[in-house]
């Protein structure tokens, strides 16, 4: 366990590490390949080194497993970071996700295990398994305790020796799919256009987007279930902008709940939820979006009560309908060259099999700068959203209350990944399985070195040489 940087997240910087300042050193995981043809690598590099990162690249040179994809290359890639961890306090994955057949993979846990495979939580899905970037975190706890070849199981795989979530790395990741550098060169674009950006032009960042559908109706029914209330998702982002947004000076919310149906949103919004509204909105630049609906993953969707033809108070299947407010193929529309960090309270988002999943998209488009992204059937905390009062619960581990723990540490001024690997840390009690879930699958992508307020400000050294990072050996420049 690397005491040092749990210390970090929650009271600051720290010095470890033979390269000194730990808290600012990446390391960048990626592929030989990716190295010689990316036109923008060493340009990121450069940016990260002229703020005062010590960066380093690692490929298949450096971890092995040259020619392996999937598993055995991400039991290459944890090894060498086993070894190497103690120098850096940021990883930045870059490469193919996909646990099966990914060169920079990440893992399939099963966390719920015990669970039924035609039974995910009321709803009829296999949700025993998921993706997930966080045994490149959790570098000392044993993923695979009891050996059995299923890594991430609840209980079994947690205990002495196993899974301990305590990260000895704040890990991040950009997807890349098909080799195409050219995708992987407008992220990486993006994220050096916003920390690149003037402290003049930086006001759009401390506007915060809130889209909120209803997530069930009063007496729907799920697989041995039917819900006794209406779930509206506008109660969360009422409670998050009572106790975060409000007190925190200089920051305003633009709200959009839901507006169509018998049972609309109880609580007044700036815009109806649509998608041509978010679409619009968005466009106009946000530095922080936090939206609540059913997500698949290209899509989060409203659901519409539009009628209870029989009369009983009960919302049944025949009596609602189901329109997007959001899909991958509005990315591109959204991007203006003001984008932000977004977590979205939707399942499946951030799948990586899925390509052009929404998470992706939004990154490719810069639409995001940095977003938590689901890779399953995503779990919620307890917390009583309806009194804006209440305290943030925190046994359990969902998009929400991760979320509210990320917004308050970027709003306090820290960087993306202490901001994520701190609410990761906070939420959700250790025999918690559903905690468990739901740390793991709500995965980050991005740079997570950035914060709210990056600019060109932070430029310390603009006299980086090119190509090459300091002492790692690690060359980023395209041969000659």
């Amino acid at each position: 366990m690397n005491t040092l940087l749990l210390l970090s997240l929650f009271f600051g910087p720290f010095h470890t590490g033979t390269h000194g300042v730990t808290q600012k050193a990446m390391i960048i995981v990626t592929t030989r390949k990716i190295v010689s043809q990316s036109a923008r690598l060493a340009d990121f590099v450069r940016a990260k080194e002229a703020r005062g990162y010590l960066v380093d690249v690692a490929t298949e040179d450096d971890y092995g497993a040259a020619g392996e994809t999937g598993l055995p290359r991400a039991l290459a890639i944890r090894a060498y970071l086993q070894t190497v961890h103690g120098d850096y306090s940021y990883a930045l994955l870059i490469g193919n996700a996909h646990a099966d057949y990914g060169d920079v993979p990440m893992w399939r846990v099963w966390v719920r295990h015990a669970w039924s495979s035609t039974n995910c939580g009321g709803f009829p899905l296999d949700c025993r398994s998921h993706e997930t970037d966080y045994p490149y975190a959790d570098l000392t706890g044993d993923w695979d305790l009891n050996g059995n070849g299923q890594y991430g199981e609840a209980g079994l795989d947690q205990g002495e020796g196993g899974l301990d979530l305590v990260p000895e790395l704040m890990v991040s990741r950009l997807p890349v799919y098909f080799d195409d550098m050219r995708e992987l060169d407008a992220m990486l674009s993006a994220a050096i256009d916003f920390g690149d950006a003037a402290p003049a032009d930086l006001a759009y960042r401390r506007r915060v987007l809130l889209p909120a559908a209803f997530f069930y109706f009063k007496g729907q029914e799920l697989l041995g279930y039917s819900y006794p209330d209406n779930v509206d998702g506008a109660e969360s982002a009422q409670w998050f902008l009572h106790r975060v947004i409000e007190p925190a000076e200089g920051y305003s919310a633009t709200r959009m709940y839901e507006r169509e149906g018998i049972a609309t949103s109880a609580f007044d919004s700036e815009l109806a939820l649509t998608r041509e509204n978010l679409i619009s909105a968005w466009h106009d630049g946000y530095g922080m979006m936090f939206w609540m609906g059913h997500g698949l993953e290209k899509e989060v969707a409203r659901v519409i009560w539009t009628a209870d033809a029989n009369g009983d108070g009960k919302a049944q299947d025949t009596e609602m309908t189901s329109t997007l407010f959001i899909h991958s193929d509005d990315a591109e529309a959204i991007g203006s060259g003001r984008p932000g960090f977004v977590v979205g309270v939707s399942c499946e988002i951030g799948s990586a099999e899925t390509y052009r999943n929404l998470t992706s998209e939004l990154l490719l488009h810069g639409a995001a700068v940095g977003m938590l992204g689901s890779s399953s059937v995503t779990p919620g905390s307890t917390t009583d959203w309806a009194d804006p009062d209440s305290e943030l619960e925190l046994v359990k581990s969902g998009a929400d209350n991760i979320g509210v723990l990320f917004f308050q540490d970027l709003i306090a001024g820290k960087t993306a990944g202490e901001a994520i690997w701190n609410a990761k840390v906070l939420a959700g009690a250790v025999d918690d399985a559903e905690a468990l879930a739901g740390r793991t699958m709500l995965n980050f992508f991005g740079d997570p070195t950035l914060r709210l307020d990056s600019s060109s400000a932070d430029v310390i050294d603009p006299d980086v040489p090119p190509g090459k990072t300091h002492d790692s050996g690690c060359s980023t420049a395209a041969p000659g």
